[in-house]
């Protein structure tokens, strides 16, 4: 087993050592490379337009998924504005209190009294360096929670611009893909008059079928023409008695109509 094993190995560097001498990876990858090439070459445009089109489809699902976290994150945002902006307005009520407190101690330094109650100036003096303290540490996290909001308006600014350029590639993707799909359209239209080839040899028969019936007809009309024309015999042993023609009657009723006018002009 385990000297299979090991001319298995020396195989496989052998093979390693072969290929990188012999340049075998290069080729390997040229040739599925161009296998690539020629299979994409062989997809029909149509095709490849249909895919590209459930592609820009797809966009929306992307674009889906970019909305939702943009809006959670701006109400996010608003949510540390508005917090902010009400502690900030309390440590504006806070320091005009605490300024009040140091004014009645710099008045009465012994007593002082708040809520109905009196009490001694050294418990004021210590309650106001608690809160003295406390609204440092209070401007402090406020000031924090400010840098927070602005590097995340920073953000949000980025991320709906960068939403802005996905909607507004989907959109160019779908004028550039209208385009070409005319584009493709009336490639197509034009390859019907070249890939339809003409069967010449067809038409030379029909030409001669037609020129072979037109001298067919000419044939019969000049047959009709010699039966019924000159060389046909007058059958006079075929008799039909008629009445001799008036000439003068004829001539009378022909010249009738202007008869009547010159004698009508000649009453006048």
């Amino acid at each position: 087993m385990k000297k299979y094993l090991i001319i298995g190995m020396i195989g496989a560097v052998a093979l390693v050592a072969v290929a990188r001498k012999t340049n075998v990876w290069s080729y390997a990858g040229t040739m599925f490379a161009q296998v690539e090439r020629d299979v994409n070459d062989q997809i029909p445009t149509k095709f490849e337009l249909q895919r590209i089109h459930h592609e820009i489809d797809a966009l929306d699902s992307d674009i889906s998924r970019m909305v939702r976290p943009i809006a959670e994150y701006k109400v996010a945002i608003d949510r540390l504005r508005k917090d902010i902006t009400r502690k900030q307005a309390n440590i504006v009520e806070q320091k005009k209190t605490l300024l009040a407190v140091v004014d009645d101690l710099k008045a009465s330094p012994d007593k002082l009294s708040y809520g109905g109650k009196v009490f001694p100036a050294e418990r004021v003096r210590r309650q106001l360096e608690r809160d003295a303290a406390a609204l440092k540490r209070l401007e402090k996290c406020v000031s924090t929670q400010q840098q927070v909001l602005e590097a995340k308006e920073r953000s949000l600014v980025a991320t709906q611009e960068q939403l802005a350029k996905v909607i507004s590639k989907k959109r160019e993707y779908q004028v550039r893909l209208a385009q070409l799909e005319a584009q493709e359209e009336t490639l197509q239209i034009a390859k019907l008059g070249t890939e339809q080839k003409f069967d010449s040899s067809r038409a030379t028969q029909i030409e001669e079928s037609l020129t072979k019936i037109e001298q067919r007809q000419t044939v019969e009309r000049e047959v009709l023409e010699m039966r019924n024309g000159e060389l046909t015999n007058i059958p006079l042993n075929d008799r039909t008695p008629q009445g001799p023609v008036d000439l003068n009657a004829i001539g009378n009723y022909l010249r009738g109509n202007a008869d009547i006018a010159t004698k009508t002009a000649s009453n006048k």
